[in-house]
């Protein structure tokens, strides 16, 4: 059976590559596409990672199949919704490495849509904000903030202080001068605390 416009794409594309089926809709009909994709499926071209996303997998002789980690997933879907994102919580405190345990829920906070997508045991969270919150455009910076949050202004410990003051030390003065404003006050004093005081 010759392959049509959706299979020809897949095939010819790069291992490791995320395809939303929204990618093909100016090449058939919804109902052709999904029928083109399952077939792909099938035929073990393609993995379904969650309702209308695939993976072309990257294979490992040792390893077999290589996933892309949940953060790519997040970063592929913003990409294609043409919305920004920040993790927060647990995953943002995992994303500095304050903790070992990867959470089952990984939020991230957006200004598109809110939505929740299964990926095998996983679950990803894009919940809704005001745009104020990405007036923080350094990565690092927002990351340090939402840590601080997800611990909350009574729950930070010395330990804690302790842990994040490396990767705070790592943000460039002209990013706290320009930047650091956007946080919550008491997150900006710690932050300059930090950034102040003496490594021991």
């Amino acid at each position: 059976m010759p392959k049509n416009e959706i299979e020809n794409k897949v095939v010819k594309s790069s291992r490791g590559v995320i395809f939303f089926a929204e990618d093909f809709a100016s090449y058939a009909s919804a109902d052709n596409i999904r029928q083109s994709l399952s077939r792909l499926e099938k035929e073990r071209t393609l993995l379904r990672l969650a309702h209308g996303i695939y993976l072309k997998p990257k294979i490992d002789d040792v390893l077999g199949i290589i996933y892309p980690t949940i953060e790519e997933i997040a970063q592929q879907i913003a990409k294609r919704d043409k919305a920004r994102i920040a993790p927060t919580g647990a995953f943002a405190l995992y994303s500095l490495g304050l903790t070992t345990q990867i959470p089952l829920k990984v939020s991230y906070l957006t200004d598109g849509s809110q939505r929740e997508v299964k990926i095998g045991n996983s679950i990803i969270k894009f919940k809704k904000t005001v745009p104020k919150t990405f007036a923080i455009k350094d990565e690092l910076l927002q990351l340090i903030v939402q840590a601080f949050k997800a611990t909350g202004q009574k729950n930070i410990t010395e330990d804690f202080l302790s842990a994040i003051q490396p990767k705070v030390r790592r943000l460039k003065p002209d990013i706290l001068r320009k930047q650091l404003k956007y946080a919550p006050v008491w997150i900006q004093k710690t932050i300059k605390e930090l950034s102040d005081k003496d490594v021991d």
